[in-house]
């Protein structure tokens, strides 16, 4: 490729970006349960604010896979790979079934150990990111061989359209940071683009909290131009 040419567009990718969200997500609760201290009532509620997203994350992210837009089109094209990940989102709700329990005793000041909680997270954070792999390694490719680029885009905007902008608000307080340049302006652009300007104002002052004021205005440059 010379110099003038353009780079080729990245391949779509319907997990890679809420993956990264997810990840950043993940990894921070689990910060947040080996720092809990059950005596400061702001640590609690600290943490308890971090299993929240997470919980809605995770809930919001297995009704999309599951959903009819998305499960058919893998039981098709990756049909192994789909009973692994059914099977997983069926353990992982049980598990945050689980951590919610322990979660809402500590919060009411039971006697909920906080060494219990973090062997949980941490348990079930290493279990995730196993899950994540496989739909990254194995359904992502199987889908992308299959299934038209224009079709996975439609899936990728229609899925991002049916979540609510309060929780996409707290979708893009992760995954913001964990994107790289491109991948901020291809979502904040389209969510210019696409979003009645009320609802952007709401997605841009979230990445106004979450990016260093760098990064935020390398992406205001970009969206602008």
């Amino acid at each position: 490729m010379s110099p003038t040419e353009p780079a080729a567009p990245a391949p779509v990718d319907l997990y890679r970006e809420v993956h990264k969200g997810l990840r950043l997500a993940l990894f921070e609760l689990t910060g947040s349960a080996g720092a809990i201290d059950a005596s400061n009532r702001t640590s609690v509620e600290d943490f308890a604010r971090v299993f929240a997203d997470v919980d809605m994350m995770l809930a919001t992210h297995h009704g999309h896979e599951d959903g009819d837009l998305l499960v058919e089109l893998i039981e098709r094209h990756a049909p192994r790979a789909a009973r692994r990940v059914s099977d997983a989102h069926e353990t992982f709700d049980r598990q945050i079934i689980e951590l919610r329990s322990l979660v809402a005793e500590l919060t009411a000041g039971g006697t909920s150990n906080p060494d219990a909680i973090y062997d949980a997270v941490v348990a079930f954070t290493g279990a995730y990111l196993a899950h994540m792999d496989v739909e990254e390694s194995d359904i992502m490719p199987a889908l992308r061989a299959a299934v038209p680029a224009d079709d996975l885009i439609a899936i990728t905007m229609a899925i991002r359209t049916s979540v609510r902008p309060p929780d996409m608000c707290v979708f893009l307080r992760y995954m913001l940071p964990a994107m790289n340049p491109n991948e901020r302006t291809a979502t904040l652009g389209g969510m210019k683009a696409g979003a009645p300007p009320e609802i952007f104002e709401l997605f841009w002052a979230t990445a106004e909290a979450s990016l260093p004021e760098a990064d935020l205005a390398a992406v205001a440059d970009r969206i602008a131009a």
